[in-house]
This record gives C-alpha cells, sequence and structure tokens, in this order.
C-alpha cells in the first residue's frame, strides 16, 4: 500500500497545537532512521532475553487453561504493506476467531486467566522478539489486521505503513485504546510528524509507569519540549 513517499495529505487534528504546527502527514526522518532500528535491535536482544522467563510462566499458564499452544500467531500489516506473524501469548480459547475486533471480543467467553494476562499486558511480552528481526519498533503505530486496516483511511493506512509497527505509542498509552485505531488517527499522524528520541523515552516512560496503574494519557498532556519540531 505504501508507496515510499514520506508525506501524506494532511488531516484535522485538534491537537495538533500540543507539539508544534507541522502537518500531521510529514514523517520525521528519525521515525525512518537507521539509529532508531539500531537502539530497537539492542532493546530488543536485552528485553527478550530479560522477559524470557515471564513468557515461559505465562505459557505454561495458558498452556494448561486453553489446552492449546500458548503462542498465537495473527497476521499483521508491517512497514511498507509486508505481511507478519505478530505474536502474543493466547489469552482467548481456541475457538474464538483470531480476527474479530475489540468490540465484537467483548461478546466472547473469557477466563479469569486470560483476562489477567491482558490487563496487566503480560500477553504482549513476545513481540520483544519481533524487535530483533526487525519487524517491529519499540515505538511506533500499532500493528493493524490486514482485514481493519482495510476500512480505515487509506491516506492514514499509507502513513502508517512508511515506518515499522511499535509495540507502543501514543495511541497505545491513550484512553482511546479501547476503541479501534481508525477511529482516533490523530494519535499515529501525529507521532508520525514529530517522533524524536526524546518523545521516544517519554513514551515509554509512560508505558512503564502504566503497567503500574498510571493513568492513560491524551494528547493535549504530551510534553511539547520533546516533539520533533
Amino acid at each position: 500500500m505504501a508507496n515510499g513517499s514520506s508525506v501524506v495529505e494532511p488531516r484535522d487534528d485538534p491537537s495538533s497545537d500540543t507539539a508544534g504546527d507541522r502537518p500531521s502527514g510529514v514523517v520525521t526522518a528519525w521515525a525512518r532512521s537507521g539509529t532508531k532500528r539500531a537502539v530497537d535491535l539492542v532493546a530488543g536482544v536485552i528485553l527478550a532475553v530479560v522477559t524470557l522467563p515471564i513468557v515461559l510462566v505465562v505459557g505454561v499458564g495458558s498452556a494448561v487453561a486453553f489446552r492449546r499452544w500458548p503462542i498465537f500467531r495473527q497476521p499483521r500489516l508491517g512497514k511498507d504493506g509486508r505481511l507478519f506473524a505478530f505474536l502474543k501469548v493466547r489469552s482467548l480459547p481456541a475457538d474464538v476467531p483470531a480476527d474479530i475486533d475489540k468490540y465484537e471480543l467483548q461478546d466472547q467467553p473469557s477466563s479469569t486467566w486470560g483476562r489477567f494476562i491482558r490487563r496487566r499486558h503480560l500477553d504482549e511480552f513476545p513481540q520483544c522478539w519481533l524487535l530483533v528481526t526487525g519487524r517491529m519498533s519499540l515505538v511506533g503505530p500499532r500493528p493493524e489486521m490486514p482485514g481493519l486496516s482495510a476500512t480505515y483511511d487509506p491516506l492514514f493506512v499509507d502513513a502508517r505503513l512508511q515506518v515499522r509497527p511499535g509495540i507502543t505509542g501514543p495511541w497505545q498509552i491513550s484512553p482511546d485504546s479501547a476503541g479501534l485505531i481508525g477511529e482516533n488517527p490523530q494519535y499515529d499522524l501525529w507521532y508520525l510528524s514529530h517522533a524524536s528520541p526524546t518523545l521516544d523515552l517519554w513514551l515509554l516512560w509512560r508505558t512503564l509507569v502504566g503497567l503500574f496503574g498510571a493513568p492513560s494519557r491524551t494528547m493535549t498532556e504530551y510534553p511539547r519540549r520533546y516533539a520533533s519540531e
């Protein structure tokens, strides 16, 4: 879907005054840089090793709870529109369709174990392995399922596919992450046009404290000084 261009049409963004006035369709050099990839690789190796014991324990729990292979693989769209296998620890029964959205998920049966690991984001730790393989970045847009992505604004989708998808990012730490990515495109477009090393560090910090109960953040609460101008 992506054509390699670094610019898409700007979209209305009610929060764009929080970090400069750059149009929301411009992708910063940092978001596409080799330095960012190098950081992801080093961090990915460290995190893959550090989180491996947690993945093993959680994986055994899911294998017992659901009587299936505990690592769940799902096709997602990555950089330049390439499909890759998105990895999570299984948190739902095997008979739940793999391509349902968050709203449909609310009507599906769930277990205490599944709810626990999703609430604590323990099911997300296998994604650290995807940092090493280059499929994902520490910070960036959340990778989306192809079927859902096809229902979004094509310009929005094209912008997102210019960079590697991220384990965390503005949408992921926002209160709007309870819905669908395409319902609030301003988060990803804002990140793409203001990404910087310091902004990534701040988003990683907010992700970490969020794991321990800190409240989510809206775009109006982002520190302007960390955004690329």
